[in-house]
């Protein structure tokens, strides 16, 4: 950086900088601070300054204003002795910025008329006039016209290109070089031009301002080289480190075809590239010697100040940005008309500037934590279609500013480490917020983050856009929130608990709910195949044929298929009900015990199945289609009423009603305690549609002692009360009533009746309830945390419901921490982490138990995959009552 010149003592008359949140404003007003002058900067959004370095200097005045507005101007224009005009209206196309442009110029130069400003500073574009002159640089020309029209001495500095770390014409020649190792051009790559480092360009402006022989004059600055801009090229590519790039230029390229190539190629809008495209075909060299004669100085050579500006850049220290510039919208108005809200918390262990700083890395280089590649493809559509895309970047890798660029978002909100605002800036069928806020928790060290997503739709197709993308938010939005928590809690400077502290490991070796999930993937995925197979070689066809037509050959013909499935499932069985717990160390029976209890539950099981399947085949020949159908909606019935005597026929299983009953419910709710052999038998509330009773596990009460088995009760009966328990049985039901239909119109009521037509609908109804296997787990996770959230609103103990369900979930799997790709495809309960310190989705309703009873019901359709789920293999207590939260 050269020197401005000797230091002076501050002057009693300030200097006006407009543009000062600009790209070369903004490096003015430090350089002026520098040489010991004062400023006072118009800024139409003073919060746009607010986090500069040099914000804070006693000699830094910031004013609120619009140039428009001429009688205010005047006001804050008077006591200033020079004023720097810094301000383009480029971001539009045809000649409406030039229009712009002459109404703030003459209105500006009228306050300053009456102001008794001494004197006008300004900075354009060179350029000889004439016919071929483009209309961005003629727009310049006229600026100049307008601000010496009211008779204020007007010092006119004209640059061609300025090379600098973070400017518009600099990040075009980087990302063009960097990105493209053939070029095809413009003949404007032949033209000549005299680019000027920003350094040179400040030293010149500062000190103009002690040279009192420029007051009034037109100085033409450039650097040392005159060069067309394909050499330019050559040197960034050189400077980059890159191979030799080649150029290949073609006449009929013309500049709105370049203008939208550079804006599809680099960060660069398509609004600013056309008038600066369009600059290009005009030669732009200095023509007479006045700057250097009246202020000699040495400028940087072109490579000198390519080299200076990557090394910037890859320091990190860019000061300004061209996307900084420009107006910033207002907050959008939320209140009435449709806005869609998705919210999400997380629980970070970690100190506010931890967090903020996790949050403010989003963006740019970084990344966006998950989903990257959905932010590209969504960056590419938003290119395509004249939007910003994701390659406007950021101007720092670590910090933000308030109307600064993220990518395609821009900063419209900051309050350091409290609240982060962002306003998107993509192409959208309406207006979307993301917003971040942090709030301390009572123990120290530990910050809730909520991250609420606003969107207000634009017509019907706004409406559909959001529920286009609404299933990605839990992957892309989730992922940002568990990946701001990683980087935050890894960086905290909180000494004291770290996370792991929060969620000890389960008695017994690591890895018992990993184990299981790969033994269910392999149980679940052996009978998908085998049914796919099945169904593709027609198998049940030409098992028919060997069936004999009587009745009882049809009979016989299920049971051979019932006792099939038995045999493939029993290796899986054996593994994940003895020895798996026994590899880990959990509880587990002996092993002639444990063999007892299988057959029980598997000759249970299969005669469930043998019965349902005749059930089937004769409601298949008596009514067809809609025989079949309402068989199997009575047998969901039989199988919801009968649940409990279902259950005791399973696995031994011993009752004892306790007095205790909820209040909350419009009946009383009995409750029964039974006590199970399997540590990871959770009970359920029983009932059809409205709760009878709950059955809960004796072991609980050992295991939680009193407040806690006290506080998982309340949370059962807040199933009940939210009507989440209602809306996951309906679910459940819908979804089975919804596959015997499918399934039977798949078959045909000309096969229905037959033994072979039967085991398709077996084949079919399974993989029904694979695709349930893949989707309800997602609204069973909304339950749980539905009612976490009712828990803590009501006011039960946050440590309690912490305790509680770290030790309930060491009956279950002992797996706290899992990743979210598994856990959103495989578990219909979150994790212990995902539970406690989310990311939470807040407000939405859930649907208690939707997934597991929808397995339990899938016996009703044949569905062969109850047994398969990993929670399921080899333990018969849980095949009626499946695990719940």
């Amino acid at each position: 950086m050269p020197s401005f010149g000797g230091a002076r003592e501050p002057s009693s008359s300030p200097i006006f900088v407009t543009g000062a949140s600009g790209y070369v404003g903004g490096r003015l007003v430090p350089a002026l601070l520098a040489s010991g002058y004062s400023v006072r900067c118009l800024a139409r959004e003073p919060r746009k300054l607010s986090e500069r370095p040099w914000r804070s200097d006693p000699n830094v005045s910031v004013v609120a204003g619009d140039m428009s507005e001429q009688d205010e101007l005047v006001g804050q224009l008077r006591g200033c002795s020079v004023a720097f005009y810094l301000v383009h209206s480029m971001e539009a196309t045809g000649g409406v910025y030039a229009e712009r442009d002459r109404q703030l110029a003459t209105s500006f130069a009228e306050a300053a008329a009456k102001a008794g400003v001494g004197r006008i500073i300004y900075l354009g574009g060179l350029g000889e006039m004439g016919a071929g002159l483009s209309q961005h640089l003629r727009s310049r020309r006229e600026v100049e016209e307008q601000l010496a029209s009211t008779g204020v001495p007007v010092t006119s500095f004209r640059a061609a290109m300025i090379i600098g770390a973070g400017s518009a014409s600099f990040e075009i020649l980087r990302y063009l070089v960097e990105r493209l190792p053939v070029m095809v051009t413009p003949a404007w790559v032949k033209t000549e031009s005299q680019p000027v480092a920003i350094a040179d360009v400040l030293y010149w402006l500062v000190r103009c301002l002690s040279t009192p022989e420029t007051i009034g004059q037109t100085l033409e600055i450039g650097g040392p080289d005159v060069l067309p801009y394909r050499d330019l090229m050559r040197i960034m590519a050189e400077e980059l480190h890159l191979p030799k790039r080649l150029i290949i230029p073609l006449p009929v390229l013309t500049p709105r075809l370049s203008s939208l190539w550079i804006s599809l190629v680099t960060p660069v809008s398509y609004r600013i590239a056309r008038p600066l495209g369009e600059g290009l075909k005009n030669r732009v060299v200095v023509t007479n010697d006045a700057a250097q004669r009246l202020m000699p100085h040495q400028p940087l050579t072109v490579r000198a100040a390519i080299r200076q500006s990557l090394q910037q850049v890859e320091a990190n220290e860019v000061e300004t940005r061209w996307s900084a510039a420009g107006p910033i919208p207002g907050d959008p108005q939320w209140a009435g008309g449709t806005v869609f809200t998705d919210q999400r918390t997380v629980l970070i262990q970690a100190d506010p500037g931890s967090v903020f700083g996790a949050i403010c890395r989003i963006g740019g280089g970084h990344g966006w934590y998950a989903g990257d590649i959905l932010w590209r493809i969504r960056g590419w559509m938003d290119k395509l279609v004249g939007g910003p895309g994701l390659r406007r970047g950021r101007r720092n890798a670590d910090q933000v500013e308030f109307g600064e660029a993220l990518d395609f978002w821009r900063v419209v909100g900051i309050e350091r480490n409290r609240s982060l605002s962002l306003l998107a800036e993509m192409k959208l069928p309406g207006t979307a917020m993301l917003n971040f806020e942090l709030e301390p928790e009572e123990v120290p060290g530990r910050i809730t983050l909520t991250m609420t997503a606003r969107f207000r739709p634009k017509g019907l197709l706004g409406i559909l856009y959001w529920y286009a993308v609404l299933p990605l938010h839990n992957f892309v939005f989730g992922g940002m929130l568990r990946g701001i928590r990683r980087v935050a809690e890894s960086s905290s400077r909180v000494q004291g608990t770290i996370i792991s502290d929060y969620f000890p490991r389960a008695a017994g070796a690591p890895g018992y709910g990993r184990a299981r999930l790969w033994l269910g993937m392999a149980a679940v995925g052996t009978l998908v195949t085998l049914t796919t197979l099945g169904l593709f070689l027609d198998l049940p066809a030409r098992i028919q044929q060997n069936i004999d037509s009587t009745i009882w050959g049809q009979a016989r013909g299920l049971l051979g298929f019932v006792l099939i499935y038995a045999a493939i499932h029993l290796p899986f069985d054996l593994f994940g009900g003895y020895l798996l717990p026994k590899r880990f160390g959990r509880s587990h029976e002996q092993f002639p015990r444990y063999l007892l209890s299988l057959a029980r539950g598997v000759t249970a099981h299969a005669a469930m199945l043998f019965l349902t399947a005749m059930a089937i085949l004769l409601a298949g020949r008596w009514g067809g289609i809609v025989g079949t159908v309402v068989a199997g909606s009575l047998i969901s019935l039989f199988l919801l009423r009968g649940r409990l005597a279902l259950a005791k026929l399973m696995a031994p299983l011993q009752l004892t009603p306790i007095e205790h009953t909820f209040v909350q419910t419009r009946e009383a709710l009995p409750i029964i305690v039974a006590q199970s052999s399997d540590e990871g038998f959770t009970g359920a509330v029983v009932g059809v549609w409205r709760p009878r009773l709950q059955i809960v596990p004796k072991r609980w009460r050992e295991v939680l002692g009193a407040i806690g088995f006290e506080a998982a009760l309340n949370r059962r009966a807040l199933a009940v009360k939210t009507g989440s328990w209602r809306r996951g049985r309906a679910v459940a039901v819908l979804f089975t009533l919804t596959g015997l239909a499918i399934t039977a119109w798949l078959v045909g009521s000309s096969r229905l009746g037959t033994a072979g037509g039967t085991i398709e609908f077996s084949l079919w109804f399974s993989l029904w309830s694979f695709i349930g296997l893949l989707t309800l787990p997602t609204l069973s996770r909304r339950g749980v945390i539905e009612i976490d959230e009712r828990a803590e609103i009501e006011g039960k103990s946050p440590e309690t419901l912490r305790t509680t369900t770290r030790l309930l979930d060491d009956l279950q799997d002992g797996e706290p921490i899992r990743p979210a790709l598994i856990e959103t495809i495989f578990h219909p309960i979150p994790s212990v982490q995902n539970r406690l310190d989310g990311p939470r989705l807040k407000g939405r309703i859930g649907f208690w138990d939707a997934a597991r009873s929808s397995i339990y019901l899938s016996l009703a359709g044949l569905g062969l995959l109850g047994r398969a789920v990993h929670c399921n293999c080899g333990r018969p207590s849980l095949w009626v009552f499946l695990p719940t939260d």
